[in-house]
């Protein structure tokens, strides 16, 4: 009876070996089929690339414009900026490079996307936007200009440029209706402090183009051109800007040649 106790005893040992051995490898299967299952998750999760928040179009079609004598000879660059989430729009005027030599100019109109946004103060609004200069003076408010938009404040500052440091003056006018802000800076090609009239020319010299059906854009221009200054003239003809150029004839002077007319022949 020993012999035959002592080979069951072993068959069994043996028998539950085998089943340990067997759930043992199910359960790397489990783990390995888990592993794989989860792999095209990661994947998705990590794989495609986060769309930009801002869109460049590809042909953008003008809605302003601005000529000035002195930047004539500077290059320029007109680019719009969408954003897909809430369809706000940049329209962006360069003229120059920031590490070039010359003058360098940047003209923003941001129309935004929802009425309820709302604008930072000029310095913050600047200070944000010159992160990816060399900024070699940090930003500080600057006084305020007279423009055809109204009292704008200034924002100076200094940022590295070819050569050496050239100064500043930055801009940030928000409005309410529309909900937009005109925005940007006019740095000068060295040291030399940008002379305020310049600026303050720059922005009466905006122009809208198209306003793209919005009509509130085009009664804030057309409110804008009763306040315009022409660049230190209030005569339209002896300061005529490009979308004036034609002098504007005086509603008084057909009055005077039609009495000066009447009194010849009373002479005669």
């Amino acid at each position: 009876m020993r012999p035959g106790s002592y080979s069951l005893s072993r068959d069994i040992r043996a028998t539950l070996l085998r089943v340990i051995a067997y759930m043992g490898g199910l359960g790397i299967l489990a783990i390995a089929a888990v592993g794989f299952l989860r792999t095209p998750a990661v994947v998705v999760a990590i794989g495609p690339s986060p769309q930009p928040q801002w869109i460049k179009v590809a042909q953008p079609h003008p809605a302003f414009e601005l000529a000035m004598p002195e930047l004539a000879t500077s290059p320029f660059e007109y680019a719009i900026l969408r954003r897909i989430a809430d369809s706000a729009r940049k329209d962006v005027l360069t003229w120059g490079e920031a590490d070039g030599r010359g003058i360098y100019v940047m003209l923003e109109i941001y129309r935004a996307g929802s009425p309820s946004e709302r604008f930072i103060d000029a310095a913050s609004e600047i200070a944000a936007r010159i992160l990816a200069f060399s900024v070699t003076d940090d930003v500080k408010p600057a006084g305020q200009i007279a423009t055809k938009f109204g009292a704008v404040p200034l924002i100076d500052f200094a940022i590295a440029a070819r050569g050496g440091e050239r100064r500043c003056l930055g801009f940030a006018q928000p409005f309410e209706e529309p909900a937009m802000q005109i925005s940007g800076w006019y740095c000068s090609p060295h040291q030399e402090v940008v002379d305020r009239a310049t600026l303050a020319c720059l922005l009466d010299r905006l122009t809208i183009l198209s306003a793209g059906g919005d009509s509130r854009l085009d009664a804030l221009f057309a409110r804008a051109e009763i306040d315009r200054n022409f660049c230190g003239r209030r005569d339209p003809i002896l300061a005529a800007t490009p979308e004036r150029a034609a002098p504007i004839p005086s509603p008084y002077r057909p009055r005077l040649r039609n009495a000066r007319l009447r009194e010849h022949i009373e002479l005669h």
